[in-house]
């Protein structure tokens, strides 16, 4: 089986759910770019929705591979509501913020912190 990454995917392969969120404009896409493909890619467009990307790597030490799925979800409150279902089965949820925007941390704190923990499941790594 052919996974995102193009590459086999293996059946042993370990499968990690990663969401990313934050408010809108925080990096979230620029950061993934630059763990997907080593590069960085300015992220002046806002993304609508969701997106979403592989990337599998092998752990040298145990001879397995895991699979991260990243989502990226949207930062704009239009789309909040819709990030939920993103949450579901999730197994990590990074939250990203501007260090240069004093609101957009406030932003985590005040909505995305709320929202992981009433809608991921109770395992997911925060």
């Amino acid at each position: 089986m052919m996974d995102t990454d193009g590459e086999e995917e293996k059946e042993d392969t370990l499968k990690c759910k990663v969401i990313i969120v934050g408010g809108s404009g925080v990096g979230k896409t620029c950061i993934i770019n630059r763990y997907i493909r080593n590069e960085f890619i300015p992220c002046p467009i806002s993304s609508s929705g969701a997106a979403f990307t592989s990337k599998t790597i092998m752990m040298n030490d145990e001879n397995q591979s895991i699979k991260f799925e990243i989502w990226d979800t949207a930062g704009q409150e239009r789309f909040r509501s819709l990030n939920r279902i993103f949450y579901k089965k999730s197994d990590a949820c990074i939250l990203v913020y501007d260090i240069t925007s004093r609101s957009s941390f406030e932003d985590l704190k005040e909505f995305w912190i709320r929202e992981i923990r009433e809608n991921a499941p109770e395992n997911t790594s925060r």
